[in-house]
């Protein structure tokens, strides 16, 4: 665990920290406890900040009895939204219990942000960070053929693009299908230039597209997961969860039915009583219905590794 752990904060209750460690978020006062390591670099890009090329990752320390030797457990990664200019990794919410009750590690990932880059360069530091994380799984006790990719609004759209875009993960020699799955929370830039086209799409939000995404539409196409996904390609299993609006649903539709044309499988799932924000919050709360709906799909996808193996 090396230089993965020089940033580790202790979260057991009463343990001292060193008078240079950063405060956590995130206070874990069940048990196992958890450790979190903050600000690791997962790549090195010229003249982009530090924090937004790195991640942080919670993780459970608590260990079974009967285990001679801890279990490598599976690893859920999570991409913030904002749409593609605004957010943070630290903005886990209910996420690192959630995982704790599990015995996952979580991870979140930050990525460059536009205006100062556009696509596909968000999408290559979300794969570069799941390369990372690929590669360094056992430091952190984490199992690399068991990762579920998670995205929030445009985190989902590159949640969404990293599992259909074989050139993003292919850039680390990695593919789709290294992915155990993917969950997409509430997106709506799943097909790019519907959007782009639509009358719909005005003031503030067109700039926030075109920041991310440019005028060019052979980049729209690229950059669209409903487009990217092909017919008998290997992708992994695939969640799309939205909140009643139109864009959302319209959007998570098309690409569900799309997915269900390729060798693999998707679901769609509606969270009636939530909106694009809540639903993201409250996503690992203890008894909220739409999480319990996530959590069944995870939990499916990391079994059916262990089957396959």
């Amino acid at each position: 665990m090396l230089t993965l752990l020089t940033s580790v904060l202790s979260l057991i209750i009463g343990a001292s920290q060193p008078d240079n460690a950063r405060p956590s978020e995130t206070r874990i006062e069940a048990t196992p406890t958890m450790m979190v390591t903050k600000d690791v670099r997962f790549i090195e890009r010229p003249g982009a900040d530090d924090g937004l090329t790195s991640l942080d990752v919670y993780q459970p320390t608590g260990q079974s009895p009967d285990d001679i030797e801890p279990t490598p457990r599976p690893i859920l990664i999570y991409i913030h939204g904002g749409g593609w200019a605004i957010g943070d990794k630290s903005r886990v919410y209910e996420k690192p219990d959630w995982a704790l009750r599990n015995d996952w590690v979580l991870v979140s990932v930050n990525y460059r942000l536009s205006p100062q880059v556009m696509h596909p360069e968000h999408a290559r530091d979300v794969a570069a960070a799941i390369a990372y994380i690929h590669q360094h799984a056992e430091d952190f006790g984490g199992d690399p053929t068991k990762i579920v990719i998670m995205g929030h609004s445009a985190g989902a759209h590159l949640a969404g693009i990293v599992a259909s875009e074989e050139s993003l993960l292919g850039e680390h020699q990695l593919g789709p299908d290294d992915l155990s799955g993917v969950v997409l929370l509430d997106g709506a830039g799943y097909n790019i230039p519907n959007q782009m086209k639509s009358k719909l799409l005005l003031g503030k939000t067109r700039s926030m597209f075109e920041e991310a995404f440019g005028t060019d539409p052979d980049l729209w196409v690229s950059a669209s997961p409903t487009l990217q996904a092909m017919v008998d390609e290997i992708l992994p299993p695939l969640l799309a969860v939205h909140v009643p609006r139109f864009r959302s649903r319209v959007e998570s539709i098309e690409l569900v039915k799309v997915w269900n044309k390729t060798s693999s499988r998707a679901t769609r799932h509606q969270a009636p009583d939530k909106n694009h924000a809540t639903l993201n919050h409250s996503m690992g709360k203890k008894n909220d219905p739409d999480t319990r709906v996530v959590e069944e799909f995870i939990r499916s996808v990391f079994e059916q590794d262990v089957v396959s193996d």
